[in-house]
């Protein structure tokens, strides 16, 4: 009996692990994994939600809150809130990320990045299929822990590429608990998460960005995220993602003049083999950008003072 709760607990942790890695609007969520993206993109409040599987009962879940604040004095700051459901597992995830930036030109720097915070994860039992009637008191008393978050990253930013490495979790912890029957473990792998892309003007108003993200995680196939994106004058874009986990998405976006971004995706399995998951997967990004003075109104603000200054002193 107790060798049925463990073989489902092993099988759907396994599928929670693999299906954080996949999210369809990368360019906006890059700084969940590396804190060093933090404001590359300017202030915002970024919300995604993913939907896997639609249609299959208890299916994963995902939603993230992201916020960047405004930059001050080359450092930027960052929260970020995200909820994993899946079968009897749901996990929440808080975070304060920083990033410090290193000029290196005019049109390009080194972001340097840390994230902290905590994980807390429940499972449960209740919702697993019973053979017996009477429940198990020493299983119910074991579904819940908190794991403390520690995370690193470094990126390259410039205006025609982009590069970046992070290790997201730098503490290898083990939570839930256990008792004098038996002991129930769940691993919070330290893990490489790398990235990167190029912006390819066509013209004025086309550009296409293609990007790579690759994700590696012990006891889990390396995982592979593919993306072109074809924009059009900044406002509205198409593109579509290639995994090595035999998915594929097609997405779209639209900015508003005001900064309000709204996408969708749409994810599909390419995979042959017969007992595959075929249901197919949403994803929908909304995105606020914050307000704030441009670094071009502010120089030509000093500009009007220094001249207003001389002609004082003259």
């Amino acid at each position: 009996m107790n060798k049925y709760f463990f073989y489902i607990l092993i099988v759907f942790s396994s599928s929670l692990f693999s299906q954080e890695s996949s999210i369809i609007f990368n360019r906006f969520n890059l700084s969940v994994f590396n804190p060093a993206y933090v404001g590359v993109n300017g202030s915002a409040i970024n919300l995604n939600s993913r939907v896997q599987w639609l249609g299959v009962e208890d299916a994963p879940l995902t939603n993230y809150l992201i916020i960047h604040l405004p930059e001050k004095k080359n450092a930027s700051l960052g929260f970020t809130i995200q909820n994993d459901r899946v079968f009897v597992e749901n996990k929440s995830q808080v975070t304060i990320d920083y990033s410090y930036k290193l000029k290196l030109s005019n049109s390009s720097y080194v972001s340097l990045g840390l994230k902290a915070g905590g994980r807390f994860f429940n499972v449960n039992f209740n919702k697993i299929p019973r053979i017996f009637n009477d429940s198990n008191q020493s299983i119910s008393e074991s579904g819940n822990y908190f794991s403390p978050i520690l995370g690193a990253g470094i990126s390259y930013i410039s205006k025609k590429w982009f590069l970046g490495v992070a290790v997201p979790g730098l503490l290898n912890s083990i939570g839930l608990n256990k008792n004098q029957d038996w002991e129930l473990t769940n691993r919070d792998y330290t893990y490489l998460h790398v990235s990167g892309g190029v912006y390819l003007n066509l013209s004025d108003k086309f550009s296409v960005n293609p990007s790579l993200v690759y994700r590696s995680i012990p006891r889990q196939p390396d995982l592979f995220n593919s993306i072109i994106e074809m924009d059009y004058n900044d406002r509205f874009s198409l593109g579509s993602v290639f995994t090595n986990n035999n998915t594929m998405a097609l997405f779209f976006k639209l900015k508003s003049k005001k900064g309000f971004h709204i996408g969708y995706g749409y994810e599909f399995s390419s995979a042959s083999d017969m007992q595959a998951i075929k249901n197919s997967t949403h994803e929908l990004m909304l995105r606020v950008d914050l307000k704030s003075k441009k670094k071009s109104e502010v120089s030509k603000d000093s500009e009007i003072d220094n001249n207003i200054e001389t002609q004082e002193n003259e």
